[in-house]
């Protein structure tokens, strides 16, 4: 299993005690791969997991982009993403396209589930053409990122573009500790005030999803705020190892080391939370790489 996290959690590689073996990137079509901390990162041996995203208003819509209108952008994003795993000697390196799409509140405007899964065929073929997918010889692997909620309301079905446009699902989930009605409310939020959720609540039916269509699961995003008593973050931490360990299924989980105020799920400043997150990284179960 590759344990992982985002460019903030790889900053604090010294105080884990080792390498992180897959980092969280966000891109938008029209940026250029890689910049030099993700350039950084790779000359070490660490993967990359890479949104290519656009945004309602700032970017092409889903039609546009099935219709090929971006298609030099997306080609030139994906053979730097090949000729970066080729540089940095990386056998994988994972892709996904417009990351938590169910998520209307940001992506609304950009078109239908539908639309979206005849975008992802699109950038799909364009790789398949260039032999930049894993099956023609490159290096690209697929994966689908939604919100857990997506798995739990069944949503998720009709954002899957299918067996052989997508390698691995994925699943974005965490502990709040009611920070989201904090926000919506307009009051303050330091710490959790709702009991925590448990890792399973938030993951198994994307876990029951991906086996029914026989792909792994990555835990793309998951992490925890803090409560007023550290263990409570702790034992969150933990369950998400005992948890990712007892279905082989998931690939990969990566801690989102970062915040949406008032949800902040930075476990920097919290010795008790990164001893934790040490222990899960070092555990035997966690010591995959990028295949």
């Amino acid at each position: 299993m590759l344990f992982g996290g985002d460019l903030q959690l790889a900053a604090e590689e010294a105080q884990l005690g080792r390498r992180l073996a897959i980092v969280r990137i966000y891109d938008l079509i029209g940026q250029r791969f890689p910049n030099r901390y993700e350039a950084q990162l790779m000359s070490q041996g660490t993967t990359v997991l890479i949104s290519l995203d656009t945004y309602p208003g700032q970017g092409p819509s889903y039609a546009s982009i099935a219709a090929g209108r971006d298609d030099g952008a997306i080609r030139a994003f994906l053979s730097s993403v090949e000729q970066a795993a080729v540089t940095y000697h990386l056998s994988a390196i994972y892709v996904t396209f417009e990351h938590e799409a169910d998520n209307l509140s940001k992506r609304r405007g950009l078109g239908t589930p539908a639309q979206f899964v005849q975008a992802w065929d699109h950038l799909h073929q364009l790789a398949v053409s260039a032999h930049l997918d894993w099956n023609q010889g490159g290096r690209i692997h697929w994966v689908m990122i939604l919100m857990h909620y997506a798995y739990l309301n069944g949503k998720a079905a009709s954002f899957w573009p299918g067996t052989g446009e997508a390698d691995a699902v994925a699943a974005d989930g965490y502990n709040t500790g009611g920070c989201r009605q904090a926000r919506r409310a307009g009051g303050g939020f330091t710490n959790g005030r709702t009991p925590p959720v448990t890792p399973a609540s938030l993951f198994a039916k994307a876990v029951s999803f991906a086996a029914a269509r026989h792909v792994p699961l990555f835990i793309a995003e998951w992490g925890s705020v803090a409560y007023s008593s550290p263990s409570v973050r702790v034992g969150f931490i933990q369950q998400m190892q005992s948890f990712v360990q007892s279905n082989p299924q998931i690939g990969a989980a990566l801690y989102w080391d970062s915040q949406v105020p008032p949800c902040n799920y930075i476990v920097d400043n919290s010795s008790s939370s990164l001893a934790a997150l040490a222990s899960m990284g070092h555990a035997p179960s966690m010591q995959g790489s990028a295949r």
